[in-house]
């Protein structure tokens, strides 16, 4: 029989989307599953109704609302399986989302993170561009999704989720799991589901004023990381050389939508302001 495969989302205030998630995971050809949801703080009545008349084999656990990162942990601290898959209430993942994943892991003991291409749903239905893994530009950007298949021994070999970030935790864990020496694949099929609300006030709408918190958690990333960072050349002389000389690294990156984004949160004004902390 194979390996068990704990399956974590994390839950908050997701009754228009949670069903659809949920059918997704128990849709699996992958069958040797556990499902977790922790429900960050939103009633628990819902919840309690979906595990009594649809899903009886739901564990479901109820916290106070604490963040995402906190509920996570949560999920992995009950979580029985030597595998672990984070799924977002309002995302899905296909049919052989698992079996594939658990496939490369299995076969390949140096992969330790599996992740698949992606595609958004919902407001949006296009490619969300998650590229073949390549250490310097996932060191700049981050391009394995939250939803990937990893060992359980390794999260909590790298502790989990760091509770101190409010971006990019996903992000973090990924950087100390490669730290430890794991590998990482992308499947070149679009196995994953990222939706994007129609309305404004989604979770996966960033506005514009978390621009601050966000360039303050990427430097927290970069300190935290650094001896990493530094051996594949993004030292702070380099990054500072590269901020300066931004115009020509503009005409070089630009084209790539996540180095856009990368352009955009590390603006020259905003990480002088940050550096004159040191």
């Amino acid at each position: 029989m194979s390996d068990l495969v704990s399956v974590i989302v994390p839950y908050y205030k997701g009754e228009d989307y949670i069903e659809e998630c949920l059918d997704s995971i128990y849709g699996q050809t992958f069958k040797n599953i556990e499902v977790i949801v922790i429900n960050d703080g939103s009633p628990e009545e819902f919840l309690d109704h979906l595990k009594a008349n649809k899903y009886p084999d739901l564990i479901v656990y109820h916290q106070e609302n604490k963040g995402q990162s906190v509920a996570r942990n949560k999920g992995v601290e009950i979580a029985q399986g030597q595998y672990i898959l984070f799924v977002d209430c309002d995302d899905k993942i296909a049919p052989e989302f698992l079996e594939k994943t658990y496939s490369v892991l299995t076969s390949n003991p140096e992969i330790r993170v599996c992740y698949t291409k992606g595609q958004y749903f919902e407001k949006e239905n296009t490619e969300w561009f998650l590229p073949d893994f390549e250490i310097k530009d996932f060191l700049f950007a981050n391009c394995i999704p939250i939803s990937a298949l990893l060992y359980k021994e390794d999260f909590i070999k790298a502790n989990g989720f760091d509770e101190n970030l409010t971006y990019f935790e996903d992000w973090d864990l990924w950087i100390s799991i490669i730290e430890n020496g794991g590998k990482v694949y992308r499947i070149p099929e679009y196995l994953f589901f990222y939706r994007i609300r129609h309305h404004d006030n989604s979770l996966t709408n960033v506005s514009t004023q978390q621009e601050e918190k966000i360039a303050q958690n990427r430097l927290l990333i970069y300190q935290k990381h650094y001896p990493l960072y530094e051996k594949h050349g993004f030292d702070f002389s380099n990054i500072s050389y590269m901020i300066l000389n931004r115009n020509l690294y503009k005409k070089k990156y630009y084209n790539v939508w996540y180095r856009k984004l990368t352009y955009k949160l590390f603006k020259p004004k905003k990480f002088n302001e940050i550096y004159r902390q040191f």
